[in-house]
């Protein structure tokens, strides 16, 4: 497993002290499995053993817990899992999802994280755990939007957010919430035919038809009609059948969607395919006007612009690249 946020959550085990229990505790108590095996603990654990009070079992498990939340890939997961198991009987990932839930009300998003972590690793398919987890990602990366100093956390959260929303939708087919989610994060992705797709599902599954979330979605379904279109003629014409495309696309060049500068990208793409080439530049002049710091667009002016031989204008162009390029790695 690809563990995309382990170095976010590093600093939640930090403090925790690794050291052995006595073959003499394991073997009185049937934890053979344990021998060798570093074991989690707080300093607070390690002054109550000194001091004769003994080891907290409850303890170690949270503490164990907290190392497989922060880190999903640990050495030493089986062996925890074992220990979790003899000593426990009650329904662990319950525990934890209920942890989990109390921890991102309170917005302390980290320690969520590896609680429903956690429980994931107990049960991969527990729906409480898959859709908490995916909600507790989504919470997260909302409250860092607009800073850039979070934008690596941030995609990460919301790819792991999706993902995780795809699984509840996956393997809890009837679960209404996780389409609702689902249908946002797609629609993030401007994805909008998938978006469509999963919200006509959560209005179909939904428990209340007058509810205020499933209103929400009916206007949201309304708003997409013409990015559905317009997404279903882009597919045509990354698919090769870019007469079909321009004949989906083009009208919308007069529509309210005319300063949208996806749309003007592709019919470029598409004139230039064709051979089309003064209409290429006038899309992709078209696209630099309404996206300055497009660089696919500035590069494919400076192309055809030097296959043309005003090498002025290439030079010009290429001089935005650079300037472009410079600006993104700062």
């Amino acid at each position: 497993m690809n563990d995309k946020l382990k170095s976010y959550l590093e600093n939640e085990i930090k403090d925790y002290l690794f050291d052995q229990l006595s073959d003499n505790y394991l073997e009185r108590n049937g934890m053979d499995f344990l021998k060798g095996v570093p074991v989690p603990f707080t300093p607070a654990d390690l002054v109550a053993a000194q001091e004769g009070r003994g080891f907290s079992v409850s303890n170690i498990a949270d503490n164990m817990a907290n190392v497989l939340g922060a880190d999903m890939n640990f050495k030493y997961k089986g062996a925890y899992l074992k220990f979790l198991a003899k000593c426990f009987s009650e329904k662990l990932v319950d525990v934890y999802t209920g942890r989990g839930g109390k921890l991102l009300a309170e917005a302390k998003f980290h320690k969520a994280c590896v609680y429903f972590r956690a429980a994931l690793v107990l049960d991969p398919e527990d729906r409480k755990a898959v859709f908490g987890y995916a909600c507790v990602c989504r919470q997260w990366y909302l409250s860092h939007e607009g800073d850039d100093e979070y934008q690596e956390l941030i995609a990460v959260l919301k790819e792991e957010s999706k993902h995780y929303y795809e699984e509840c939708v996956r393997l809890y087919p009837e679960f209404a919430d996780a389409y609702y989610f689902l249908g946002y994060a797609y629609l993030n992705e401007a994805q909008y035919i998938r978006a469509n797709v999963i919200w006509k599902n959560f209005v179909k599954l939904a428990d209340d038809p007058e509810s205020e979330e499933v209103s929400e979605i009916r206007e949201r379904l309304d708003s997409l009609r013409d990015p559905v279109i317009i997404e279903t003629g882009i597919n045509e014409l990354t698919s090769g059948r870019i007469e079909r495309g321009l004949q989906i696309l083009e009208p919308y060049t007069e529509s309210s969607y005319r300063n949208w500068w996806p749309l003007h990208y592709y019919l470029a793409e598409a004139y230039r395919a064709l051979g089309l080439e003064e209409e290429a530049i006038e899309g992709y002049r078209k696209v630099v006007e309404l996206s300055p710091s497009n660089i696919e667009s500035n590069q494919a002016l400076a192309d055809m612009y030097a296959s043309a031989g005003n090498a002025e204008m290439a030079e010009k162009y290429l001089k935005k690249v650079e300037i472009i390029r410079k600006n993104n790695e700062r």
